[in-house]
């Protein structure tokens, strides 16, 4: 008897949950006799002992009453609105580290955080066969696998590659660093342009070093203890991933830049309120960062405004300028 009281209260939990909303209530009526066509016995008394329990149990059931007089009742707060479930579905949609077949895995799951009725306004899976995605299915595998490593304080070993084209025009994987593993104590992992990347001190090379998760192969944690030099106790993740454009390598330098005042939220946004600022004329601001200097520093500026300049050093004004003529070539 006991067993099939929790059930028929579990039953009727989950139905309200998944069929029910603002929009679809249920009257009493109707959710007995959706009980009796699945098995339950339910009288009057024990409808309302079980939607008692139900609402002690955290689930927030709403009453309403229609021009008739007719009670219903329906789900009304959740754990996660709908608008909120929208928002992770973007996310998910928009990860490139995420496959196809794990992206939709993903917004299946998120759907039934809301009623079916909410989730027929989620089914975006048609914005996402035209996007790019990785192709590469142990990126769940290696990000529990980095997590540990910097949860237990080791090292971590993985092979490296990336994509190279055949003579046929088929890509092929090429593994770096002449297909010896790589050793590497984990800092942090970071998500930057729709992928995700492990920061850390390369053993061999003797620096920091990015590594995009999805080009990682069998991470392992490894039996060495992570590095925690003096440049692990100043380093900072969002920092570094902000100050590295495209997560691409070069020097960090500081650079002052030439900027209109109508791209001064995107500079802010890019190097946050801690960067310098101060006022060139009435129509321009200089506002200077440490910078990781790269093609991709230097694409970026260009792609904003022709009237973004580079004000200092003077390397890296002249590095710029031979990027420019580069591409006039």
């Amino acid at each position: 008897m006991a067993s099939s009281q929790k059930s028929r209260l579990l039953f009727l939990r989950n139905y309200l949950v998944k069929y029910t909303d603002e929009e679809h209530p249920l009257s009493r009526n109707e959710l007995e006799q959706i009980l009796k066509e699945n098995g339950f016995t339910c009288t009057r008394k024990t409808f309302y002992d079980d939607l008692e329990a139900i609402t002690e149990s955290g689930v927030d059931i709403e009453i309403i009453r229609d021009g008739t007089g007719s009670v219903k009742y329906y789900v009304a707060n959740r754990e996660f609105q709908l608008s909120e479930v929208k928002l992770l579905i973007d996310a998910v949609c928009c990860s490139r580290f995420l496959t196809l077949k794990k992206t939709e895995s993903l917004i299946e799951k998120l759907e039934t955080l809301v009623s079916v009725y909410q989730s027929d306004s989620l089914n975006r899976q048609v914005f996402v066969k035209n996007r790019i995605k990785s192709m590469n299915e142990t990126i769940y595998y290696a990000i529990d696998a980095i997590h540990s490593a910097i949860n237990t304080d080791h090292a971590v070993t993985f092979g490296y590659f990336r994509w190279s084209i055949n003579n046929d025009g088929t890509p092929v994987r090429e593994f770096r660093h002449g297909g010896k593993r790589y050793t590497v104590s984990p800092w942090g992992v970071c998500w930057s342009d729709g992928s995700y990347y492990m920061i850390g001190f390369d053993h061999d090379a003797g620096s920091v070093k990015h590594f995009r998760v999805d080009r990682m192969r069998t991470v392992e944690c490894a039996e060495l203890e992570r590095i925690r030099n003096e440049e692990f106790e100043r380093f900072n993740i969002e920092s570094y991933s902000s100050h590295v454009f495209g997560m691409f390598g070069g020097e960090e330098v500081y650079v002052e830049m030439r900027v209109p005042n109508e791209l001064a939220d995107v500079f802010i946004d890019k190097f946050g309120h801690g960067a310098n600022i101060k006022r060139s004329d009435e129509e321009h601001f200089i506002i200077g960062a440490d910078v990781v200097v790269s093609r991709q520093f230097f694409a970026w500026l260009l792609g904003l405004s022709e009237r973004v300049s580079i004000v200092s050093p003077h390397e890296t004004v002249e590095a710029m300028r031979k990027f420019i003529e580069n591409m006039e070539d």
